[in-house]
């Protein structure tokens, strides 16, 4: 995983998204680069890609990293956001699939894209 940190909200970072916030109740969205934190903690504030995210998955059903603490087989939800920004990361080691949403607008926009898609996903 080489694009997952807690970058500086000044520095600039290659292939960074903006965010799109519509937080003030407008109806026009605009950047969202002033609500962010000056660096990510342990509060939130990280950035990751996609494919970074794929491979926390497939390290976890590798082994490779150590699996939730919880009952066996289970899988992992994560999902947070703030304006301007929301992801979902879904792993199901049973079913065999893991969901990655990512956006650059205000939640609940990938968690509700997340939740659709396991919707469409065999049971």
């Amino acid at each position: 995983m080489f694009d997952s940190d807690s970058f500086e909200k000044d520095l600039p970072v290659p292939r960074r998204a903006k965010g799109y916030t519509r937080d003030d109740g407008s109806a026009n969205r605009k950047e969202n680069t002033p609500t962010l934190p000056a660096r990510g903690s342990s509060a939130g504030g990280g950035y990751s890609t996609a494919a970074d995210l794929l491979k926390f998955s497939v390290a976890l059903k590798a082994g490779i990293l150590p699996s939730p603490e919880s009952s066996p087989g289970s899988g992992l939800g994560i999902a947070g956001g703030a304006p301007g920004l929301n992801a979902a990361l879904e792993w199901d080691p049973v079913q065999d699939y893991t969901v990655i949403v990512l956006s650059n607008y205000d939640p609940p926009s990938a968690e509700r894209i997340a939740r659709q898609i396991r919707a469409w996903l065999p049971k």
